[in-house]
């Protein structure tokens, strides 16, 4: 069975996990994330963070197992495409180290084991509709990351220290989106986008409808 086919298998637990949200953002950061900080030592809940930061680790290996599938079975045939794509992959490596160190060392919790966490659904279209499928789909991952990490930063993370982190790693998710959607835009000239006519859809990330998760098999 190749690591695409193993990647549809989707339990319901793992999908609860997918619905509990990632990250976001740009402009206002800093301010949000003080002010939610502020908020947060009313209400701290390090146990309702360690589940949280729990569920985004599964998310970041998951992006992780997403791209290096993608690498494999040679989705993204233009070197420039696949390092920007492996580049990403290590971002999230990177993300997903970082949250379960702070779920282990600050928030004093029991990090989640991703080892089989596989990849999102990739729909058949992805497998066979070429890069611009392929980056397509990467964007929309990228931009469901953001605006989950938002709504985390926003509402739902409580202590200082996950808000901070999160709060670090959003701008870079947003970051990825970007950089697929000009590709789309500038150079593979792609039409279909929200906004064509503007490389930044909206001012604002909350603004920005949230895409669904992409179905296996569509």
């Amino acid at each position: 069975m190749s690591n695409i086919e193993k990647s549809q298998i989707v339990s319901p637990q793992r999908r609860k996990l997918i619905q509990l949200g990632a990250l976001t953002g740009a402009g206002g950061i800093f301010a949000l994330a003080t002010s939610t900080g502020a908020d947060a030592r009313e209400r701290k809940n390090p146990q309702n963070d360690i589940q949280l930061f729990n569920g985004i680790a599964m998310l970041e290996q998951k992006a992780v197992n997403t791209y290096k599938a993608a690498a494999e079975n040679k989705l993204l045939p233009t070197k420039a495409f696949l390092d920007v794509a492996l580049q990403f992959a290590a971002d999230h490596a990177q993300h997903h180290a970082k949250i379960q160190d702070v779920v282990k060392r600050v928030l004093k919790g029991t990090p989640v084991d991703t080892s089989n966490a596989g990849t999102f659904p990739i729909p058949q279209q992805v497998l066979i509709g070429g890069e611009a499928e392929v980056l397509r789909y990467a964007l929309t991952l990228e931009v469901i990351a953001s605006k989950a990490y938002l709504e985390n930063i926003q509402s739902k993370l409580t202590t200082r220290e996950a808000i901070n982190v999160a709060a670090t790693i959003m701008p870079v998710e947003a970051a990825h989106a970007a950089v697929y959607r000009s590709v789309l835009l500038v150079i593979l000239k792609e039409k279909g986008l929200p906004g064509d006519n503007q490389l930044v859809p909206y001012a604002f990330l909350d603004q920005q409808p949230t895409p669904p998760l992409p179905k296996a098999g569509n």
